[in-house]
């Protein structure tokens, strides 16, 4: 690993994951202490030094000039050391963030987050000058994870901000904040964030090594950092949740689990999560409790849907067509009478379609996007049933396929049910219905088998007090005890109920 070219972690501030630092002190003078940094920073021209000669006395001042705030440098830094060179610096600089160091190391990495180095001449401390140049967008409604009931905050790029938002929303001091630095190249600000005494100290432990074990020059949070700590290396289902809501980190922060932060990221990462939490939705809570349950039941219901029902036309048709009614029977094959293709090969081209049409969607701008998946969906529909390439009954059960998987509140299983819907479908031509209750019961294995940092992926929840909580949603009164999925200390939600 270079020792020059972006600096090393603070010392003081992050646990540096990537071994022991070398210990540089500065020159006394002040133009060999630059060119060691200009050196550091490979003699990138925005790199500059602003000499302030006095009677008695010499400044250096190192700075990117692209990442410092001119007018913070100038009123905070320059003025008063023009006004009053002879005093002492910490007397001098009204600047809030300032940090003493004798370290060429920890210079460099102050100055390429855009911090200001200041040295006096002759003197070997350097101090490092919090200038860097905030530049943020506001925060904003959710765009993925829209309710219409609750709180319209969602997270943004920056690190600090989004802390501050969480620790807003759950002013106790057991809130802790552990600080990493991931990426030898880009140092990304990583914080973990869990409840003390609510969150289990073993499974937070098990993220803070996997966290520290990660070695790569650059991450791309969060979705680098989700699959190096994530327990399946190669998994159908989402380990992980991922969300840009504030009052659902907060919720599942209240629950024991550990939420995951990254300088630049929008969202954050969630775990360890159950099979159970990717169908909750922070609505559930806004409304009547039995309404709620009536929801979260129909978006499980939708999973099963976006699944099997591909799977399920494909053997009726093909293989046991006697199960159906006869006018249903008689009203299908009529369907299918001129059609070309058989059944599973149509509807794999409508799920295709219906995958093509939903990039299309995402990728072009809103007034196109949506113009795009109309027209199109139309289009496309009429033009394959009036070709006799597909029929009406294969487009309507690739229409709600895709409908049933848009249900779930997460992108991640949502993705997850269209994709592994092709291989049951597969399944299903090649045995009929066997083929389905056999890729059902495969499945229903795979996710018990599955863990999650260490616990149990696809948790029981048809037993015991979780049940209030993971396919229904009982009154707020009744869950009385955190859910087991993510093993808290603390069991006890509340003690005094109105019942």
């Amino acid at each position: 690993m270079e020792n020059h070219a972006y600096g090393l972690a603070e010392l003081g501030k992050y646990n540096n994951v990537y071994g022991k630092e070398q210990h540089m002190k500065p020159s006394p003078s002040v133009q060999v202490t630059f060119d060691q940094l200009k050196d550091a920073v490979s003699h990138s021209t925005d790199f500059v030094m602003k000499s302030m000669d006095f009677a008695h006395c010499k400044y250096g001042l190192f700075y990117l000039e692209t990442m410092v705030d001119s007018e913070v440098f100038q009123d905070h830094i320059v003025r008063p050391i023009s006004l009053r060179p002879d005093l002492a610096v910490k007397e001098v600089v009204t600047i809030r963030v300032m940090k003493e160091s004798d370290d060429i190391q920890e210079a460099i990495a102050a100055i390429v987050k855009g911090q200001t180095v200041l040295q006096k001449e002759g003197e070997t401390t350097l101090y490092l000058l919090g200038t860097e140049q905030k530049k943020e967008r506001a925060i904003n409604i959710p765009t993925n994870e829209r309710v219409l009931r609750g709180p319209h905050e969602a997270f943004i790029e920056n690190l600090d901000t989004n802390i501050n938002m969480i620790r807003k929303n759950i002013a106790s001091p057991d809130l802790v904040v552990t600080y990493f630095i991931i990426g030898s190249v880009s140092r990304t600000r990583i914080a973990v964030i869990h409840m003390k005494g609510i969150a289990n100290p073993d499974v937070n432990n098990v993220i803070e090594q996997r966290l520290q074990n990660i070695d790569i020059d650059i991450a791309e949070a969060p979705g680098f950092i989700q699959e190096y700590i994530q327990e399946t290396k190669f998994s159908l289902f989402p380990q992980l949740l991922t969300t840009e809501r504030v009052d659902r980190a907060r919720a599942y922060l209240m629950e024991g689990k550990v939420v995951i932060l990254a300088e630049g990221a929008p969202e954050v990462t969630i775990l360890p999560v159950s099979f159970w939490s990717f169908f909750q939705s922070p609505d559930d809570y806004q409304i009547s409790w039995w309404i709620g349950s009536v929801f979260r039941l129909l978006r499980i219901l939708c999973f099963f849907i976006g699944l099997g029902l591909p799977g399920l036309y494909v053997s009726l048709v093909s293989f046991q067509t006697y199960v159906l009614p006869l006018t249903v029977a008689l009203t299908i094959q009529g369907a299918l009478k001129y059609i070309t293709l058989q059944p599973v090969i149509e509807v794999i081209v409508m799920l295709f379609a219906l995958e093509v049409l939903r990039e299309a969607t995402v990728r072009l701008a809103n007034p196109i996007g949506q113009a795009i998946s109309v027209v199109g969906g139309i289009v496309i529909g009429t033009a394959v049933v009036q070709s006799n390439l597909v029929s009406n009954t294969a487009v309507i059960v690739a229409s709600i396929t895709g409908l049933a998987s848009f249900i779930i509140p997460s992108y991640e299983m949502s993705s997850s049910v269209r994709l592994i819907n092709l291989i049951i479908t597969l399944f299903s031509a090649l045995f009929g219905l066997v083929g389905l209750v056999f890729s059902f019961f495969c499945l229903t294995i795979y996710l018990c088998r599955m863990n999650t940092m260490g616990l149990p992926y696809f948790y029981p929840s048809l037993v015991d007090s979780d049940v209030l909580d993971t396919i229904i949603r009982a009154p707020i009164w009744r869950l009385k005890r955190r859910p087991k999925e993510a093993a808290p200390v603390n069991k006890q939600r509340f003690r005094n109920s109105r019942r």
